[in-house]
């Protein structure tokens, strides 16, 4: 059971990582379908992974079991994708300075634009917008993020594989040989 969670995690992992590498590396992009293709690979590698641990338990496993997995692989995949983003930022984050740029002017365009916010106020919005991105890109930013992301993704992707294949055995009697 738990090299399932283990392979399906690296594997949701290794195919995350290079979706972001694909993402930062190249011209273009949008970060919407990198992040629903992200989200993708998460539900089906976890539900691939639960559903091969329903299979090595003899048919049937719990609704905590199927939950309590489902979140180790999505923290798999989380560490797995901090580790690859560290080996691309090293040694000083050059890698993602381009699209870390594009947020800025996005950012900037979107402040400048924004009635909301008053002529005063726009230089210090944009300041701490600009601080926001650069902490995202940062390897404690990243982590943060990832991991709290995945778990969260995670465990939402694994209360709903619980609901369907997952066995209330709370109530269930011993076998009596």
């Amino acid at each position: 059971m738990q090299k399932s969670i283990w392979v399906f995690g690296i594997i949701a992992g290794i195919l995350c990582a290079v979706l972001e590498y694909l993402f930062f590396g190249g011209e273009g992009g949008n970060a919407n379908v990198m992040f629903l293709a992200k989200i993708a690979v998460l539900v089906i590698c976890t539900a691939a992974g639960l559903i091969l641990i329903r299979k090595l338990m003899g048919g049937v496993i719990s609704i905590a079991r199927t939950v309590m997995s489902g979140v180790l692989i999505s923290l798999v995949r989380a560490l797995v994708m901090v580790i690859a983003f560290g080996f691309l930022y090293y040694p000083s984050g050059a890698f993602y300075q381009a699209k870390t740029q594009e947020a800025w002017n996005q950012a900037e365009n979107k402040v400048a634009s924004d009635d909301k916010i008053k002529p005063a106020d726009k230089p210090m919005e944009l300041a701490v917008i600009r601080e926001q991105i650069a902490a995202l890109y940062q390897p404690t930013g990243y982590a943060m993020i990832t991991i709290g992301g995945s778990l969260v993704s995670g465990l939402i992707v694994a209360i709903l594989m619980a609901a369907f294949i997952g066995t209330n055995t709370m109530y269930n009697e011993p076998k009596k040989h």
